[in-house]
């Protein structure tokens, strides 16, 4: 399987290309060889997915709750949910796997037996947002172990691996559909109509990061008012609107710093920075390294 790039679209949704669209799967690996792995700002897909930790540690952010993953430990994020990835390691001593997947993988069709009884009831246990999975519990190391079984039959790609990805998924299902009928009661917790508000906030941000965009503005998308608005980030994601622009201005810095020649100042300038002595406080500030450090960093793992 190759190696995927992260790529948002302008609502901070993250596109899933999977490498066969018959089989609803994807393994997303990164390249020892290539991958500088730096922070990876708020951002949802529709897709399930199971995050492996091969090496150092990261913070996982939902809008409800935070996890600490180091080697070895791994995550399942539901469909839908909001989260956020900082790594807490240089950049370099990073690793990590993810297998994505939708519903059609495990069920087949929408609205037979399986999808119904088995997957709508995860995908729609909101209070299930994500499940951190840590090697030193026995009961996640076995499912953990499994977990890796299927990244190695889908790189090695053998005859029948397809048959033997989706038999290992559906087992691991049934520890995810047990996990997620326990979390039932928390459901009350849970304001679906925050999640949304969210997301159209994010999405505006998506479209217009480059501009200089106000609180103001973001509320009245929703609508809400701009105290509301400062409520939400400020609770739910832990951030100001402010700060979140500013990473979502990084994440797309760290593509044109990786995947162009173009100069720091037209990157400032494209990014929504102006200036590249102002592109290079921020990025130092949230990634510890300049915009030329990282692009030499990108450039010496290819060599």
């Amino acid at each position: 399987m190759e190696e995927k790039q992260f790529i948002l679209d302008g609502r901070k949704k993250e596109k899933i290309i999977f490498q066969s669209q018959m089989l609803h799967y994807g393994l997303y690996t990164p390249d020892p060889k290539r991958d500088v792995w730096l922070d990876i700002p708020w951002h949802w897909h529709d897709e399930f997915e199971f995050g492996y930790l091969d090496r150092g540690s990261i913070l996982y952010k939902t809008n409800h709750n935070e996890f600490t993953l180091r080697e070895g430990d791994g995550i399942f994020i539901n469909s839908g949910t909001l989260h956020f990835l900082q790594a807490l390691e240089p950049a370099s001593e990073v690793r990590l796997t993810s297998q994505f997947f939708d519903k059609y993988f495990l069920a087949g069709n929408s609205g037979n037996i399986y999808d119904i009884k088995y997957v709508e009831p995860v995908k729609e246990c909101r209070s299930l947002d994500a499940i951190p999975l840590h090697r030193s519990n026995s009961e996640h190391a076995r499912f953990l172990d499994k977990l890796c079984r299927c990244r190695e039959i889908s790189r090695k790609e053998e005859p029948f691996f397809e048959l033997r990805i989706r038999s290992l998924f559906s087992e691991l299902w049934e520890s995810i559909f047990s996990w997620a009928m326990e979390s039932k009661g928390q459901e009350s917790d849970y304001d679906l109509k925050e999640d949304e508000r969210i997301k159209k906030m994010l999405a505006v941000i998506g479209e217009r990061y480059n501009e200089k965009l106000t609180a103001a503005e973001l509320a009245r998308a929703v609508p809400i008012s701009e105290r509301e608005c400062y409520r939400i980030f400020r609770n739910i994601l832990g951030i100001t609107p402010g700060n979140l622009i500013i990473s979502v201005r990084l994440q797309k810095a760290q593509e044109l710093l990786r995947y162009t020649d173009k100069s720091i100042l037209e990157i400032a300038v494209e990014t929504g920075f102006g200036t590249s002595s102002y592109l290079c406080k921020m990025f130092k500030m949230y990634h510890h390294i300049t915009p030329k450090g990282y692009r030499k960093l990108a450039e010496e793992v290819l060599l």
